[in-house]
């Protein structure tokens, strides 16, 4: 009998499913709203992320008359706000309701870093709305930096680039700073015309993180015609990702030092730390930047995933069979 595995990468904008074969062919997509349970709450997150197996489960019945959802083996879950375990236990109680197969639930940078490295070390920086970098060797140690929200952290994401523009544009009406030419553009995306108007929106429950977080490429886009306070902010937003993976790679690295030691070993083995990027800040020459703060103190590469995070999700759930 036919064998599958389904993987789900939930977040707070989208939830993606996919179906695939123990050879990690896809054969199956489904396609739903945001699964994070803080953006809309677990019952609703379990709901979309059924919503997305469906999906899946539909397509990949229409592209194969034979396959039959009894054949699926396992769910992964990579949702984001379960790295607690509070949380963790909260949503694992909730697809429980709604799943009737074995399933594992991780963060949705973990099902990231089993798409990006089938399972080998190295390190994934998840740069979009929010920013987390997570790192993994091959003895199962884990190290997160950042990932702490939009309050307390998510340091260099699209949301935090936003911010830091709508701070830069209220400075320049306000005369704290010069006349910027952020304001604009920042203004005709957020949908407002004047100052006045932004804070009624930006406070507002119509104003989203993805609201803000799209003002991103407006700060991409003035950086590259070399706009002072957009050059500054995307350069900002490097230090603080390059920040991360700096910590990571090094908790990596000690990682292997304290085995070596216990081992009885006098020498480390040289690692080169592959680095896989994830996101849509990615897209823009805000790579630049980063390589720019990439210390040099490891040997390090740039490699693309070999799987999308959806396929790592759906990875991990082989795991369990």
């Amino acid at each position: 009998m036919a064998q599958y595995f389904l993987g789900i990468d939930g977040g707070g904008s989208a939830t993606r499913a996919v179906i695939i074969t123990p050879a990690r062919e896809v054969c199956g997509r489904g396609l739903a709203g945001p699964s994070s349970h803080y953006a809309v709450g677990p019952g609703l997150a379990a709901q979309n992320c059924l919503s997305a197996a469906a999906g899946a489960i539909a397509d990949a019945k229409r592209l194969n008359p034979e396959f039959r959802s009894d054949q699926i083996l396992a769910y992964g879950f990579g949702l984001a706000g379960v790295k607690r375990e509070s949380d963790q236990n909260l949503m694992r109680g909730f697809l429980g309701e709604v799943v009737s197969k074995p399933f594992i639930l991780e963060t949705d940078v973990v099902a990231a870093h089993a798409g990006a490295f089938a399972g080998n070390p190295g390190i994934v920086v998840s740069a979009g709305t929010g920013a987390v970098v997570f790192g993994a060797d091959e003895w199962g140690e884990r190290f997160y930096a950042d990932g702490w929200g939009p309050i307390l952290g998510d340091e260099g994401g699209g949301y935090w680039m936003g911010v830091e523009a709508l701070r830069a544009v209220c400075r320049s009406l306000d005369g704290r700073a010069a006349p910027t030419r952020l304001t604009s553009p920042a203004l005709e995306t957020m949908g407002v015309s004047d100052g006045d108007e932004l804070v009624k929106f930006v406070y507002s429950q119509a104003c989203t993180r993805d609201k803000i977080a799209a003002l991103a490429r407006v700060v991409f886009s003035l950086a590259d015609e070399g706009v002072p306070e957009a050059s500054e902010i995307r350069a900002k937003a490097a230090t603080h990702i390059a920040r991360g993976v700096k910590s990571v790679a090094k908790s990596l690295l000690q990682s292997r030092r304290d085995l070596a030691l216990r081992l009885g070993e006098t020498q480390v083995p040289p690692l080169e730390m592959l680095i896989a990027l994830r996101g849509g800040l990615f897209e823009d020459d805000f790579m630049v930047e980063l390589k720019r703060e990439f210390f040099p103190i490891i040997s390090w590469k740039v490699v693309k995933p070999q799987y999308e995070a959806a396929v790592g999700a759906a990875i991990l759930a082989q795991l369990i069979v």
